[in-house]
């Protein structure tokens, strides 16, 4: 990882596309996640984080994210993201995968830190809680995390996608991988 946290690569990243509804929300994921993934979902009350795996969600408490209050979802691992996204009366979606295939582009890679400097109280065999001082706290799907305010601290790689036609710009960002310090994922 650089000094700064940010590192400017070139792969290979093709974008699709992709119809969703409501009621073919899960089979949808179904069709590009056979592997544990990652999930964030936005709702209108919450933010949820958990993992998709053997065709189903995995949220804290067994919440499951219901499609009509969903404002933008993520499901990803190391080499795609299916993002979801609401609009007026519809939802969205766009299927973004790194590898051997697709145009090649520049990326820059971040590691951005997540708020929690320390172990809340909600802690399982599947999730542990992070919060600090100012109130915050996220319930991540790892079980035992060591978090402080000077090391350990989680982050979330993301690829940011650079559109350099005229003036230099990000055109996609998406989730990659949580990570430690080093950058290694958890």
């Amino acid at each position: 990882m650089e000094a700064n946290g940010l590192e400017l690569k070139t792969i290979h990243s093709e974008t699709v596309p992709v119809s969703v509804s409501k009621e073919n929300l899960n089979s949808i994921i179904q069709s590009y996640f056979d592997d544990k993934s990652f999930a964030v979902a936005y709702l209108d009350y919450a933010v949820l984080i958990g993992t998709w795996e053997n065709n189903a969600f995995h949220f804290p408490e067994n919440k499951e994210p219901e499609p009509e209050y969903i404002q933008k979802l993520r499901v990803f691992n190391l080499n795609r993201e299916l993002l979801i996204w609401r609009t007026r009366n519809s939802l969205k979606g766009r299927l973004r995968a790194d590898g051997e295939n697709g145009t090649e582009t520049e990326v820059v890679v971040a590691h951005q830190v997540l708020f929690g400097t320390r172990k809340g109280s909600y802690c399982n065999n599947s999730f542990t809680e992070i919060t600090e001082d100012r109130g915050t706290s996220l319930i991540l799907p790892f079980a035992n995390l060591i978090v402080n305010d000077k090391r350990n601290r989680i982050r979330i790689r993301t690829h940011n996608y650079v559109n350099a036609l005229g003036q230099t710009t990000y055109e996609d960002c998406r989730f990659v991988c949580f990570t430690d310090d080093e950058g290694f994922s958890l």
